[in-house]
């Protein structure tokens, strides 16, 4: 399956990203044509006229989206006020958390009216190459960010355009379902701490104004310079702070343009160096001289600064977490299990049966590397979950192979210790979240098997793993039943449901054995599959009910003795 283009980040952090923006021409060539279009705009019937401005021999590769508002609308920019509605068009933002997304009816109204003439757009914009900006002031901003997300949608990773939407003093538009997203990384909103619209349903009396939640990363800016953020809760804050801060309401214009020749003189977030000597901490200095440059006291709005600083160290650990060496830790661990494999078959028993007994001493560092892998698959499951549907189903594709492996590796062994300890039924009471959905998408996102594929296996089946990774649970079900069968203490009726257990483990194994589906090393001399037919085979009589054909076929195919060359490339024939 292929990777969609829009799952792949632009830039690793809110800095790289305003960076880029601010030391190239991106953000004036932007807000120029802003200014441009809205020139002629006091006529225009409509709040918001989408423009496009195709490339020219000055700049060949790049294509420029503008949505900028009338002049009305950029003193009240959505006079309808803050009520957020469900969209379902966008529904693939939607996760497990989050099963919905609402907009800003205003917004939405205002987007619905251009639907038409943007879904074109965004056909002929796909097919063009280059750089693409997507761009809008105040009310515009907002259409832009719409159609942005309209846009990344239809995108895979053959499209030849990587949009990036600037906006400038957009008001929010959304809810919670917009923030966890990979698609944060593809939008900067550059906002002026003297611009009240930006946190404009922070401040008001709708009682949805607590469900505005930004995304994206966050552009502050003031006369001593800007500083840069992609920590939603935190934005939020300064937004509020900034509304009750601004005087004159919604009728002060803000002059952007003036506040980005201001930024050409300034590096991001410079500061005051005051901070220095009051937090000898970097990580504190750091943070308070960020919000010293964008005008917000922080003592006045009792900002936690001490929060702040835990939550930019853990940011920081968790991103040296997942780096190469994390990774290699990973393969390691694998490479460990495989070896282990090797060795236990050659003694005659397999890993599933030498783990359980405990057969040698490295099997306590087996137990030490699984846990290991199992906390790595079970928060790249989780991540996989919280993101949206479709972003998240791609996101599984791309390592969707390398998790199918570790769950045929490892989850034989959690059930190996499940067993150990005398309990019961694995699949319905222990059995991970994280096992069932890596099977989950595995099954999802398999095809049919053809005949040249069960050719290939049947050749390759001697050192392929079992691939239903619930096997030995069944397995084990098996030897309670068939212990059942020939306890003289249980009832007729015991006896009689554990052998149609039995009947129906057959089946299975069979069936296992039919796509080449099973391990040759169940049938090691020593292994517990070995153990349990020799005392099953033994009460094989003519069952009371009749038997499917595969039950037969599996009983003469055990006791032929054709197991014994199962797996050899020889006998391909």
């Amino acid at each position: 399956m292929e990777r969609r283009m829009n799952q792949v980040p632009l830039f690793s952090s809110a800095g790289e990203l305003a960076n880029m923006v601010i030391t190239s021409n991106l953000i004036d060539v932007a807000l120029a044509k802003i200014f441009e279009l809205q020139r002629g705009q006091a006529a225009l019937p409509c709040s918001v006229q989408p423009m496009v401005y195709d490339p020219t021999p000055n700049e060949p590769n790049r294509t420029i989206v503008v949505f900028a508002p009338s002049p009305d609308s950029t003193q009240y920019p959505l006079p309808q006020g803050g009520d957020l509605v469900p969209y379902p068009d966008f529904d693939f933002l939607c996760t497990k958390e989050c099963p919905s997304v609402s907009i800003n009816g205003a917004a939405l109204e205002l987007f619905e009216s251009l639907k038409n003439h943007l879904s074109v757009l965004k056909t002929e914009l796909i097919a063009r190459d280059g750089q693409l900006i997507i761009t809008g002031h105040s009310l515009g901003g907002s259409v832009a960010s719409l159609f942005t997300l309209y846009l990344l949608d239809s995108m895979n990773k053959k499209s030849k355009c990587r949009p990036i939407c600037i906006t400038f003093g957009s008001p929010l538009i959304g809810d919670f379902g917009l923030q966890h997203s990979q698609w944060n990384s593809f939008f900067l909103h550059v906002v002026s701490n003297k611009d009240p619209v930006p946190g404009l349903f922070l401040t008001s009396s709708h009682s949805q104004t607590t469900a505005y939640k930004p995304f994206g990363t966050y552009l502050l800016c003031s006369e001593l310079g800007c500083a840069c953020y992609d920590d939603s809760d935190l934005i939020l804050k300064l937004l509020t702070v900034i509304s009750s801060e601004v005087a004159g309401g919604l009728l002060q214009v803000v002059d952007y343009g003036e506040i980005l020749r201001n930024l050409k003189k300034r590096a991001i977030c410079k500061g005051r160096w005051l901070a220095v000597e009051r937090f000898a901490d970097p990580f504190s200095a750091g943070i308070v001289m960020e919000l010293e440059t964008i005008g917000i006291d922080w003592t006045k709005h009792n900002i936690d600064i001490r929060r702040m600083e835990a939550e930019a160290r853990s940011l920081a650990m968790k991103t040296k977490a997942f780096d190469a060496k994390k990774l290699n830790d990973i393969k390691k661990y694998m490479a460990l299990l495989e070896w282990y494999k090797k060795r236990s078959k050659d003694a005659g028993k397999g890993y599933y049966d030498c783990f359980k007994n405990g057969e040698f001493k490295r099997d306590i560092r087996i137990g030490e590397f699984m846990g290991h892998l199992n906390a790595y698959w079970e928060d790249m499951v989780a991540q996989a979950e919280r993101k949206p549907q479709k972003e998240g189903a791609s996101f599984r594709t791309s390592w969707l192979f390398a998790g199918t492996t570790y769950r045929r590796m490892v989850e034989p062994l959690d059930i190996a210790v499940f067993y150990k300890d005398g309990k019961r039924d694995y699949i319905k009471k222990a059995r991970s979240q994280h096992y069932k959905l890596l099977e989950q998408w595995y099954e999802e996102a398999a095809k049919p098997t053809t005949r040249e594929e069960l050719d290939s296996k049947k050749q390759k089946v001697s050192v392929l793993l079992t691939e239903d990774s619930c096997f030995w649970a069944h397995l084990e079900e098996a030897i309670l039943s068939c212990k059942s069968l020939t306890n003289a203490n249980s009832t007729p009726e015991l006896r009689e449901s554990s052998g149609n257990d039995l009947v129906k483990f057959g089946e299975y194994v069979m069936e296992q054995i039919e796509n080449y589906a099973v391990s040759p090393e169940i049938f090691l001399k020593d292994s517990s599959f070995m153990k349990w037919w020799g005392e099953y085979k033994a009460y094989i009589t003519s069952p009371s009910n009749p038997c499917s054909s595969r039950f037969i076929e599996f009983i003469d195919f055990m006791k032929t003795g054709r197991y014994g060359v199962y797996g050899r490339s020889e006998v391909a024939a």
